[in-house]
């Protein structure tokens, strides 16, 4: 029997999933990862068919040759850890068994160079700009606009995104970046972005105004697929996400079209190919619908897999796999014929996470269907991210209302026990 490597950095829960998702085609399963303690191999090991350990999983000829020395004939190597994506996939190329370019992912996880290309495809999006030193705060200003937004150049979930409405507060969210990023745990930001030190150098872009969206995108033989429309109807002031819809509660046939059109159009922009990727958008009152994020090479994150399984019948994870291997499609399924929702709930402060307490009285809720807790003790846990701690699904709520007033009871049950850090 074949086998199929996966590739993972830190714990994450897409892993057992992804690995089902590779034992369904008929594959073995190995994971690549680096050393690890005895434990956390041991119990590894009741989910994979055996190890390939190497020193940094960002170091793709390393990974390759491990992978080579392991199995002369590979059937693939894939991942769905955002950070990793674009190494793996230059292993993969390595090894003769690439289904996209790396060099698309790398394209992709640079938010400034996928602004350009999507504008040299004619799609439209907010001015932007990168800002290097606080004192390029007024310039930049002046060429982006304000209100903005300020992040990572190369970020996820989140993380350390500031809207601004003046110079100065341009300038201190700057400071805060630059003081920030260099602590964070999270290796993407300790690398070079082409020639941009993502420790130095943020993307600032023109604020977008309207209601939010997302859309994960199969791309398969130059064919793309948009799953479906995911409404964000609960953001808080921090733009993060409290809940989301699928299918929206309150949106015409003409603008579902229009958001499905500019998902895959994006995708298509960037040179997605037999992958699949998690779009963002918001449908702004002038540009229409915008791409705000592009999240390539990984379906939709936290529990949002089982949101559009459960609202559409399409495993969104099982299709990557079978993306990234080349394999025939898995099989769907049929959807809820009701909307399905989605709530998200977040630690507050930061610090290791000891317990979360409260999840079982959420479950006995009559409206929940599902509660997914992403977050694991000993994980560090901050407000400076959109941590996806604990994931609620839900049916049954008439309308946006309904399932605003269904988050804040569930809030009153989840606890979390931080120790601080």
């Amino acid at each position: 029997m074949n086998t199929a490597f996966v590739v993972r950095e830190t714990a994450g829960q897409w892993f057992a999933d992804v690995v089902a998702a590779v034992r369904a085609t008929g594959l073995r399963a190995e994971l690549v990862t680096q050393p690890l303690e005895p434990a956390e191999q041991a119990q590894l090991a009741e989910l994979v068919d055996g190890f390939v350990f190497v020193d940094d999983v960002r170091d793709a000829e390393a990974m390759a040759e491990a992978i080579r020395a392991r199995s002369a004939g590979p059937a693939g190597v894939l991942t769905v850890a955002e950070g990793i994506v674009a190494s793996v996939a230059r292993a993969a190329e390595l090894l003769g068994v690439a289904r996209c370019p790396a060099s698309v992912f790398t394209l992709a996880h640079n938010k400034f160079a996928v602004r350009q290309a999507l504008a040299a495809a004619g799609l439209p999006g907010p001015r932007c700009s990168l800002i290097s030193a606080e004192s390029e705060a007024a310039s930049v200003a002046a060429a982006v606009g304000l209100p903005a937004i300020v992040k990572p150049v190369n970020g996820a979930a989140s993380n350390l995104v500031r809207t601004v409405s003046t110079v100065d507060e341009l300038a201190a969210a700057y400071r805060l970046l630059a003081e920030r990023l260099p602590l964070s745990e999270d290796a993407r930001y300790h690398r070079l972005v082409g020639t941009i030190d993502p420790l130095k150098v943020f993307l600032v872009e023109g604020l977008l105004r309207g209601p939010e969206y997302a859309v994960d995108v199969l791309v398969r033989d130059g064919v793309a697929e948009p799953v479906a429309v995911v409404e964000k109807p609960l953001i808080d002031e921090r733009k993060f996400e409290l809940g989301m819809v699928c299918p929206p509660l309150e949106l015409s046939e003409k603008d579902t079209e229009r958001l499905l059109s500019a998902a895959t159009a994006a995708a298509l922009a960037l040179g997605l190919d037999n992958t699949c990727a998690h779009l963002e958008l918001i449908d702004d009152a002038e540009l229409g619908p915008t791409i705000v994020e592009v999240n390539a090479g990984r379906p939709a994150g936290g529990a949002q897999p089982v949101l559009l399984k459960l609202a559409t019948g399409i495993d969104v994870i099982a299709e990557a796999v079978s993306l990234a291997l080349g394999t025939p499609p898995p099989a769907r399924g049929a959807g809820l014929p009701v909307p399905v929702g989605y709530l998200i709930f977040y630690a507050e402060g930061t610090g290791r996470l000891i317990r979360v307490e409260g999840t079982d009285e959420v479950a006995d809720l009559p409206e929940v269907l599902e509660v997914v807790t992403i977050v694991r003790p000993g994980q560090l846990l901050t407000d400076d991210q959109e941590i996806y701690a604990v994931n609620v699904l839900a049916a049954g709520f008439a309308d946006t209302e309904d399932l605003a007033a269904l988050h804040a009871e569930a809030a009153k049950l989840i606890r979390f026990e931080l120790e601080e850090s």
